[in-house]
């Protein structure tokens, strides 16, 4: 299990904007951290204080989930452990529409996998862990939009213009 890659789910991202479940520092810390970039046990080594009882939280909680490589869920057996608490109702989905000109072509899970997983490899550790945290609090599809601009922005300014044009490219930007 813990040689798997994990990433959050919406319920996940939920969680971390709204604080509802009682996790402990150690858990809330590795939510807002762990994505599909590493193995399960490498988070746990990254995150000061993290054991497996806090990873095995999170997915009892269904705030994580496997994921493949490509980012895609996979299926593991059941939990067989006591109910999930109840968080706080999390905002229903605003309705889908055509994004406005110059903006990525992805969709919200697609556009958030791949800001948080680029961010600290094309920022770096500081500026790609502020950037992934502004990620996180990105609540709509049009303000993923908005960051990932800004984030084209950001890596010309630090890694140039070719830096840059792979991430216009992966966008889907011209």
């Amino acid at each position: 299990m813990f040689e798997l890659l994990y990433a959050k789910t919406e319920a996940g991202r939920a969680e971390i904007r709204a604080r509802a479940l009682p996790l402990s520092r150690t858990a809330r810390n590795l939510l807002l951290v762990l994505d599909a970039s590493k193995p399960a046990a490498d988070w746990l080594r990254l995150v000061a204080g993290a054991t497996e009882a806090d990873f095995e939280t999170l997915r009892q909680q269904g705030l994580i989930a496997p994921q493949n490589a490509a980012g895609q869920p996979v299926a593991v057996p059941p939990v067989t452990a006591p109910a999930p608490l109840t968080p706080a109702a999390a905002p229903a989905a605003a309705p889908v529409s055509a994004p406005p000109a110059g903006s990525p072509l992805l969709d919200r899970a697609a556009l958030y996998t791949y800001l948080s997983g680029e961010a600290t490899k094309l920022l770096g550790p500081f500026k790609g862990y502020a950037f992934a945290l502004e990620v996180e609090r990105a609540d709509s599809l049009p303000a993923l939009q908005a960051l990932a601009l800004q984030f084209v922005e950001r890596v010309q300014k630090a890694k140039g213009d070719a830096a840059a044009a792979g991430v216009r490219e992966a966008l889907g930007l011209r």
